[in-house]
């Protein structure tokens, strides 16, 4: 079976022996060993075929690949790799046809918010998106993450992706057949930049206000975001950029507020939208992409979105994935173009959330291809509190996104877990240890209440031992210590299995500092219901963190440019202390 499982896919007994075989199974090797043909493989060229349909038969005559052009055989080429690394010389016959459901299948990385890959680490994911057939990709920034040519002074201290790294990212991607598309936040999440003086005039406050949003009123404003694009777009090759102007939180507020209450919040947000849409056409010859939720509740907005502009409908939680079919119906009877949008719910946790994941994942595919969603897209976030989950917990739901984006979410969604465990394990860990990854991700059902976008572990760690009040609950309130305990307990099980099994050293570091960090949270937890811990556990207690934080900045170091691994280890010295004044 291969995955992304395929439109038809039928096997037989019969197998052919391969007459130029050789060990390797990496996709590009294969790709380019038999684009053309050899004596093995059979090259059809099939004009009624779709962009990355194809057809892969394996009989004695040997293999034969139809395709319209090379994306197809690309994608062809991706499945046979699969039965070369199951099967060897030996192929099965079989009867393969496949398209995808989805037109655009987009994978989304945030950059930003503390960790910042290196170029090796984000090639690695890559190479994953290619394996299953992901056709677009996307670098989110929101802050210093790139040298930006406009502002250079803000990296210069540091290092970070260059325009050079883009450019060969940007390369490496095209060569796989997938495409690279800029995504820098217009509007909201701008807070890095509005904190620097130089930018506070553009702060949508009252001056006592610490404001993630620009006011797009200014005309300063507009000359900042265009220093921005000119410093990125021009090392893109892609007909897109992503233009965010998501959760602007301020714009109907302070300076704008009587701008919004005479004209509406969103008519201010679409003339914002259709001015840098113009303006980014015209100057870089792009198109835009933006996250529709500023105009969730004005449906008779998407009137004005620009041609060819495509909104971005996005939904993770539980209760707001079941408000989503209602933006896919306003966003389809207006004719606009969008995409679907789930997450892979592995941020503020730890580990993630499998669960809420998979029925986000499933549920906006089934959305998604109901309404002819353009494309559907996995985002995988991080956020305030130094993006601490390491890039292990996606995998699970990178290879689900990849099934459900090609194939669609057809089968019964408990398939989609076992399907992307059986991956993981075949061809990329060579071990059966992802069912324990999913389990680790469970941890928080064992918590007393659900939290939006994040788990109580995962919160709290960053608060003083002292509070009890964080987000929107109070452990005094529902915080029972059974609770704790058996997430405590819970997550060691699960290590022990961990620890025996035999996979890539780097995989199981990551996946034992972050279990590590829920057991750490867990014990804290508990001090912070009672008040009172002895002081043999303040020993054992501090001794973890600095397991943590030791082990947190190698593996850091290995796979993430330098900065930004201090914002957590402030806040692990920060509980430190408190344990030690408790002692």
């Amino acid at each position: 079976m291969l995955l992304p499982r395929a439109k038809k896919e039928n096997y037989f007994d019969e197998k052919y022996i391969l007459k130029a075989y050789d060990k390797s199974v990496d996709l590009m090797y294969l790709y380019k060993k038999y684009k053309h043909g050899n004596e093995d493989v059979t090259i059809i060229t099939d004009s009624a075929l779709g962009k990355e349909e194809y057809k892969l038969t394996i009989n004695s005559a040997g293999i034969t690949i139809t395709a319209s052009c090379d994306n197809g055989i690309f994608r062809a080429v991706s499945s046979l790799r699969q039965l070369l690394f199951d099967y060897k010389d030996a192929l099965p016959y079989c009867e393969i046809e496949d398209s995808p459901v989805f037109e655009k299948r987009s994978y989304m990385l945030d950059i930003s918010r503390c960790r910042m890959p290196k170029v090796s680490t984000i090639t690695r994911l890559i190479d994953l998106l290619a394996d299953l057939k992901y056709n677009e990709f996307q670098l989110y920034m929101e802050s210093f993450v790139y040298k930006c040519k406009a502002y250079p002074k803000y990296t210069e201290d540091f290092d970070c992706l260059t325009p050079e790294d883009i450019e060969y990212l940007v390369d490496y991607c095209e060569e796989r057949f997938i495409d690279l598309v800029p995504n820098q936040n217009s509007l909201g999440h701008m807070r890095t930049w509005l904190d620097e003086e130089e930018f506070k005039p553009l702060a949508l406050t009252d001056g006592n206000h610490r404001s993630t949003t620009i006011n797009p009123l200014l005309p300063e404003t507009f000359e900042f975001m265009d220093n921005l694009y000119d410093s990125l777009l021009p090392h893109f090759k892609s007909e897109y950029v992503n233009i965010g102007l998501d959760e602007a939180y301020e714009l109907d507020k302070f300076q704008l507020e009587e701008v919004c209450k005479e004209k509406g919040v969103e008519n201010v947000f679409m003339d914002w939208l259709g001015k840098l849409s113009d303006h980014i056409g015209k100057k870089y010859g792009k198109k835009v992409q933006f996250w529709a939720d500023m105009v969730y509740k004005y449906p008779e907005s998407y009137s004005r979105v620009p041609k060819d502009a495509v909104a971005l409908n996005w939904g993770y939680d539980r209760d707001i994935t079941a408000q989503m079919e209602k933006r896919c119906i306003d966003l389809a009877s207006m004719g606009t173009n969008f995409y679907i949008c789930p997450g892979n719910q592995t941020w503020i946790t730890f580990t993630g959330k499998h669960d809420l994941c998979a029925f986000n994942l499933y549920t906006c595919g089934k959305l998604g291809e109901k309404y002819g969603a353009k494309g559907y897209m996995l985002t995988d976030w991080g956020c305030g509190e130094g993006h601490t989950h390491f890039p292990v917990w996606s995998l699970i739901p990178a290879v689900m996104s990849g099934q459900i984006s090609w194939n669609g979410a057809n089968e019964d969604p408990r398939h989609y877990t076992r399907y992307a465990e059986k991956y993981l394990d075949d061809y990329v860990f060579n071990a059966k240890i992802s069912s324990r990854i999913r389990m680790l991700q469970q941890y928080y059902l064992l918590e007393p209440e659900r939290v939006p976008s994040t788990t109580m572990c995962g919160y709290t760690i960053r608060c003083p031992l002292t509070e009890t009040k964080a987000f929107c609950f109070d452990l005094k309130v529902s915080g029972e210590p059974i609770f704790f305990e058996n997430v405590i307990w819970y997550v060691n099980r699960c290590l022990e299995d961990v620890v025996k099994t035999d996979f890539d050293e780097n995989w199981k570091r990551q996946i034992i500092i972050n279990s590590k960090m829920v057991i750490l949270s867990a014990e804290l937890c508990l001090i912070r219901m009672s008040q009172t811990c002895e002081s043999e556990k303040i020993d054992e207690l501090v001794e973890l963190i600095d397991f943590i934080a030791e082990e947190y900045a190698i593996l850091w170091d290995r796979e993430n440019y330098s900065k930004g691994k201090e914002h957590f280890l402030e806040q692990l010295e920060g509980r430190r202390k408190e344990l030690l004044e408790m002692k």
